[in-house]
């Protein structure tokens, strides 16, 4: 059994052991936001960048739904990608509703989608392209390491928008806030399918959701650079 394992009954919890290792809320970058010492400027450019990433995680989820070799869980993983794609009625996808809050930081959508993406930006979503269609369990590890950080992300990001930047308009929060619920089920459902995988695929699930935990993590580092945030 890999060490990566030892002390774990099950895949997932393996697997949160590593993700806190590489957490995106202890970047200095999001650290930085929850304190209110990055500039609105940052905020903006950031939100230029992560807005591509956005745009393209539904083709992920796409791509791991594609792979699952169970019906059960292509059912689970198509639910995923509904919701992503904003469908059903009076839903928004929501790479619409990161334009949301892209705009209450004073981007526009012609800046958003013209913005040159960072070095960074494009690793992270290569790597998530990447490891979505190499493999069912690499996808899958990759998709649980995004998902299952984002309850806690986005209510960090929402407490920080208001309390440190005076942010309250409905919009500017509506990503987040779908976010913070939303993410809860999607990471409940790739957990489930975690621990599901055969012995010989969770060493592949396991380095799947390290190699996108730091992709993310290098993305917050771009934007450190891009934005001069000295840490």
């Amino acid at each position: 059994m890999s060490e990566a394992f030892a002390g774990y009954v099950c895949t997932s919890a393996a697997i949160d052991a590593a993700i806190a290792e590489r957490s995106m809320l202890s970047h200095p970058f999001y650290q930085a936001w929850e304190e209110g010492t990055l500039t609105r400027e940052a905020l903006k450019e950031y939100s230029k960048q992560y807005f591509h990433h956005v745009e393209a995680f539904p083709r992920a989820v796409s791509a791991v739904h594609a792979n699952c070799p169970s019906a059960v869980g292509r059912k689970l993983l198509a639910e995923n990608l509904a919701e992503e794609e904003g469908l059903g009625q009076g839903k928004d996808d929501h790479a619409t509703l990161w334009l949301g809050f892209a705009a209450g930081m004073g981007a526009d959508e012609g800046e958003v989608r013209g913005v040159a993406v960072n070095a960074e930006t494009q690793t992270l979503i290569d790597t998530f392209r990447t490891l979505s269609r190499k493999s069912y369990a690499s996808g899958l590890g990759a998709l649980y390491a995004y998902e299952s950080q984002l309850p806690d992300i986005a209510k960090t990001k929402i407490k920080g928008l208001v309390e440190r930047y005076d942010v309250n308009e409905a919009a500017t929060l509506k990503f987040f806030e779908v976010h913070e619920l939303a993410d809860i089920e999607h990471s409940d459902v790739c957990r489930e399918l975690l621990d599901a995988l055969p012995e010989d695929q969770r060493a592949e699930a396991h380095a799947g959701a390290c190699e996108l935990a730091e992709a993310l993590r290098t993305f917050l580092t771009g934007m450190q650079r891009t934005t001069g945030m000295v840490c």
